[in-house]
């Protein structure tokens, strides 16, 4: 049985997790400190697993943070084939307090990455997407280094002719989009849509705006605007890498357009109402398909400028 998707998260995360109140400058005595394998590639790994998909994730994880992120990624049923790295990986703290409207996070930017790790990444990915459907390429890179690499992993689908869909920002976003050979699908934010010139050749765009509509661009569908549901939110930490495994779902499924873009809302508003990232059931996303609103290639958008 062919590997559904190959998830490449070059720079993840391992978070430290307090989900109750925090007050600056005093001491908190805690019954635990939950420890989750984040990044967005992680996430989105994470609820494509839950809805039933095989999924190959790769990466860089160093260190004892990189083993035990790689621990917790194979309890989540993911198989991983992370590359070690000799920097350890990244390790974050988040706040999330019910009450309060977003988590108090701190996020180190990355980790050093040496030449022969990320050959050694090429490597892997050149292995794992001779058996899969799908390639995601998630995130931001952990070192300047590793942008070199996304246009030679969006090359090598391109050569085997399996789908590259990309959810990167800075300088692997860059990279990706300038290196001559494009995703067939990218989901920037607003703000990225805006700053970067290159995605003309893009076939498909989700252009993510927080909780405000999304814009869909295709070329072949037409343009899409999408708007999750109003909800309380409790952390929008990982909403759109739910909305991109939701996508990707209703995508290796063949559902109709408006199908799968009500699918995909849905997963991003169910993880809005957890404290915990990317740990949606299909439950709570079936819960919330009636309420997503779509409109469709007859109401078109034109292009404008955010005020």
């Amino acid at each position: 049985m062919a590997t559904d998707i190959l998830i490449v998260n070059t720079n993840p995360l391992l978070n430290l997790v307090h989900q109750d109140v925090f007050k600056p400058a005093a001491i908190h005595r805690v019954e635990e400190l939950k420890v989750h394998a984040e990044g967005k590639g992680v996430n989105v790994a994470r609820v494509l697993v839950r809805l039933g998909h095989r999924v190959n994730l790769t990466g860089f994880a160093g260190g004892h943070s990189g083993a035990w992120l790689r621990e917790i990624v194979k309890a989540d049923g993911i198989e991983e084939w992370f590359i070690p790295t000799k920097a350890p990986m990244r390790m974050g703290f988040m706040a999330s307090a019910p009450q309060e409207a977003h988590p108090t996070t701190f996020l180190p930017d990355g980790f050093e990455v040496l030449e022969e790790e990320i050959n050694e990444l090429l490597k892997k990915v050149a292995v794992l997407i001779q058996r899969t459907g799908l390639v995601i390429i998630s995130g931001s890179v952990p070192h300047p280094l590793v942008a070199s690499a996304y246009p030679k992993m969006i090359a090598m689908g391109q050569a085997r002719g399996v789908p590259v869909w990309l959810d990167a920002h800075g300088k692997g976003l860059e990279a990706a989009l300038g290196g001559g050979v494009l995703p067939q699908l990218a989901k920037p934010n607003r703000d990225e849509f805006w700053e970067i010139e290159n995605w003309e050749g893009v076939p498909e765009l989700h252009i993510t705006d927080g909780p405000l509509p999304i814009e869909v661009r295709t070329k072949t569908e037409g343009h899409w605007r999408v708007t999750p549901p109003s909800l309380r939110e409790v952390n929008p930490v990982g909403c759109g890498d739910c909305y991109l495994a939701g996508l990707a779902h209703g995508t290796l499924k063949a559902w109709s357009v408006e199908r799968r873009l009500r699918f995909a809302a849905a997963a991003g508003a169910a993880n809005a109402r957890r404290p915990e990232v990317a740990m949606i059931t299909p439950k709570e996303i079936d819960e919330l398909l009636d309420q997503v609103k779509i409109e469709g290639p007859e109401s078109a958008l034109k292009d404008s400028r955010p005020s």
